[in-house]
């Protein structure tokens, strides 16, 4: 049976869990910890209000006689939706809320930690590669272009004026396998704090940590890396029902609880160049959809063809009552006759149907 609740007992009290489960959630995480919560709370609205500035600050040169211009910026707020909810309520038969085994009470509440932050996790990189800017190049990494295909990705967001001791650099377990041979990387591995290493950081580059994420391949499995300056990527989260564990009144379960309770939160990158997002091609050959408009005919199904190859003629060919076909074209206007032999296709293409009386 479990410990009665007492100043000097062994079980804790309730209000401690929602602060245990947090914590467990942030063992689980190290993405979703780098958003920042540099916010204001609007007193009023209750809106979350991110501030930013229209520009950096103007440098000049000093006029000892007289002086300097006073220039001017002005402080814009976005407001960080609050858009996420992330719950618990699990059924814990057999004991009532106060009866629950503290082996129990602690594991339950391990796995609901685990559990929310693998999910806020996942949200936290898919707003990265949604809100992010998505790098050009999309070569295949290797052993021998890993290590300076990243510190290039560093180095064009250092031209943006992003800080990089407030970078971050998160890659998938394929990519720390090809850096891993990397001596250049390799060495920096002694060199980490306590902190860092705690964070999960297993190496530098150009200074800014590097650190593996296996969840970014589930995200998208076509990103390699994602370089991010940690102050424009923000969150917020606060329990709208602490967790708890409750007798079950549901008139359906007879000596049964259930831990329960609610978190609302919000993430969003507050400036795309924040963020960097570097993806290889995709193994999948790209594919358009040829459409054929008949006019009023018969319908014909529409193809999925490979870029750069052909459609097929299809067959038979529609029929249109009083009307004989007459043939494909490439545009409505029935200029130029479309040839299936030799039209490519590289892009969603309509092929227009001619009739003749």
């Amino acid at each position: 049976m479990a410990n009665p609740i007492a100043i000097n007992g062994t079980h804790k009290r309730k209000e401690t869990y929602a602060n245990e489960i947090l914590t467990l959630c942030r063992a689980e995480t190290n993405i979703y910890d780098d958003f920042s919560t540099d916010y204001e709370k609007d007193a009023l609205t209750g809106q979350i209000l991110v501030p930013t500035r229209d520009g950096d600050v103007q440098i000049s040169d000093y006029d000892v006689k007289n002086g300097i211009e006073l220039t001017q910026s002005a402080t814009d707020y976005l407001v960080l939706p609050i858009d996420k909810n992330y719950g618990v309520n699990e059924l814990i038969d057999g004991y009532e809320a106060e009866a629950v085994p503290d082996n129990i009470r602690a594991q339950r509440i391990e796995s609901a930690g685990y559990a929310i932050g693998l999910k806020k996790e996942k949200d936290a990189i898919t707003e990265l590669v949604e809100g992010g800017t998505t790098s050009p190049d999309t070569d295949a990494l290797t052993e021998a272009n890993v290590y300076k295909k990243i510190a290039t990705e560093i180095k064009n967001m250092k031209k943006r004026n992003m800080d990089k001791s407030k970078m971050r650099v998160a890659i998938t377990p394929d990519v720390e396998l090809l850096l891993l041979t990397d001596e250049k990387f390799a060495n920096t591995a002694g060199t980490l704090g306590e902190i860092l290493v705690r964070e999960g950081v297993i190496g530098r580059i150009n200074g800014v940590p590097v650190k593996t994420n296996n969840i970014i391949e589930e995200v998208d499995e076509d990103v390699d890396f994602i370089v991010y300056d940690t102050r424009f990527c923000q969150r917020y989260e606060a329990w709208a029902v602490e967790p708890s564990i409750n007798d079950l009144a549901d008139g359906k379960h007879i000596g049964a609880s259930a831990l329960q309770g609610r978190e609302v939160g919000g993430l969003m990158v507050t400036n795309a160049l924040g963020v960097q997002v570097r993806k290889h091609a995709s193994d999948e050959p790209e594919t358009y959809t040829v459409t054929f408009d008949t006019d009023g005919g018969s319908s014909v199904e529409a193809q999925e063809v490979e870029a750069g190859g052909h459609a097929t003629e299809p067959s038979p060919a529609p029929t249109k009552e009083n009307k004989t076909f007459g043939g494909w074209y490439k545009e409505a206007e029935l200029t130029n006759e479309f040839v299936f032999a030799t039209e490519t296709i590289n892009a969603d293409t309509t092929v227009y149907a001619k009739w003749t009386d």
